[in-house]
């Protein structure tokens, strides 16, 4: 559990970035509605009197609307990836950072600093006016706690599934 929970901290501001990019893509992209590409696809009858002689327009409108299923599925094909990895991302991100803002006040600081702000080692030293090797025992503590806490959820997970 400990290498998972140096993974997450070491990701996190690659995973934040991911997240936002797929919000972005998934507020960027444009989808083709079913009644978009019928009145696209059916033509429309002209004005006056004429006289068709086949019936086009009607199988125009026929394999349009045949298409409708077709689309939805390829719409979604498109987005519930993206919806998919987004959630994973935003549950894992709350998790971390709910569990860093919970930890005891000089923990929760500390890896607020390093980990959510991203500042360095020497920065939050000068900070916090402390040394270095007692800023590696706080963070030490910190992802002690963190192991527990995420240890429990995943107990939690593993009874809800055998249930």
């Amino acid at each position: 559990m400990k290498g998972y929970v140096e993974k997450i901290i070491s990701e996190y501001p690659q995973m934040v970035r991911e997240r936002e990019h797929l919000k972005k893509q998934m507020e960027a992209q444009e989808f083709l509605s079913a009644d978009e590409l019928i009145s696209a696809m059916s033509f429309s009858h002209p004005d006056g009197e004429r006289v068709q002689s086949s019936d086009l327009s009607d199988k125009t409108a026929r394999i349009a609307l045949g298409y409708r299923e077709k689309l939805e599925r390829i719409n979604e094909e498109l987005i519930v990836p993206m919806q998919k990895r987004y959630a994973v991302l935003d549950n894992e991100i709350s998790f971390l950072e709910d569990t860093i803002c919970n930890l005891p006040e000089d923990l929760a600081y500390v890896m607020q600093e390093l980990v959510l702000k991203g500042l360095t080692w020497e920065e939050v030293s000068q900070e916090m006016f402390i040394s270095v090797t007692k800023l590696q025992k706080l963070r030490k503590a910190a992802i002690d706690n963190l192991i527990r806490t995420y240890q429990k959820r995943e107990s939690e997970q593993i009874r809800i599934l055998l249930s």
